[in-house]
């Protein structure tokens, strides 16, 4: 059983949980992360913002799409070599594959939220900040994540860790920074996909402990491939 407790699925108190992620520490950026993270501070602005959610998003399915990926392929290699293939061996590509689908899944559904939210409320970037930049940070961060799987996977699950504890401390902060959300109705067609939620406040609150659940994740498996603890 896992050491970290996940919160999916589960009926929680969204304020306290909330609360929690606030006072707790932040993973130090690496390098990589200070750099992208700087450049979206630029693009967008400092201020926690839609748009600017929606570009994490966009960006936060990649490295479970390299994961589920680099399994399939590892696969392939397993039951192409001569002798028999080992349970614990596939299993542990199974488990790699699963992390990786339901993850990304997770994401995009964040991103498809966000972006209909923005449609509801009219929120309008330039064509550049709305199409261009996107997609060069996607494309920029689509090879480093492959890359960096293919020369060592547990790299990229340490980096995965560390952009997640972002994403969850900028969700919750957000959401503090915008109280009048605690009495904001929101609907979207994507709650087919996503838990429901009664407000703005609870939905991005949720939205920000998905994220946390992804880095505890990550740790995980972090310490799963290198047999230490994740600090």
């Amino acid at each position: 059983m896992s050491k970290y407790q996940l919160t999916m699925g589960k009926d929680l108190d969204l304020k306290a949980e909330q609360a929690k992620s606030l006072a707790s520490p932040l993973l130090p950026a690496n390098i990589i992360l200070r750099i992208m993270f700087m450049a979206m501070d630029v693009i967008y602005g400092q201020a926690r913002t839609l748009p600017k959610f929606l570009v994490i998003e966009i960006l936060a399915r990649y490295p479970y799409w390299a994961w589920e990926n680099r399994a399939y392929i590892w696969f392939t290699k397993l039951y192409t070599r001569a002798g028999w293939v080992r349970k614990p061996d596939s299993d542990r590509l199974v488990r790699l594959i699963e992390l990786g689908r339901k993850s990304q899944d997770n994401e995009q559904h964040h991103m498809l939220i966000i972006e209909d939210i923005m449609r509801q409320k009219d929120i309008r970037l330039s064509l550049v900040r709305r199409r261009l930049l996107p997609k060069l940070l996607a494309c920029g961060y689509f090879f480093l994540t492959r890359a960096m799987f293919f020369v060592r996977p547990a790299w990229s699950f340490a980096m995965n860790a560390r952009f997640e504890s972002h994403a969850e401390h900028e969700y919750m902060k957000m959401v503090a920074e915008h109280p009048e959300w605690d009495n904001e109705l929101v609907e979207t067609a994507y709650f087919e996909y996503y838990p429901r939620q009664k407000t703005m406040a609870d939905l991005f609150r949720r939205i920000g402990l998905d994220e946390r659940d992804h880095m505890h994740e990550s740790m995980e498996y972090w310490e799963y491939l290198t047999g230490r603890e994740f600090k």
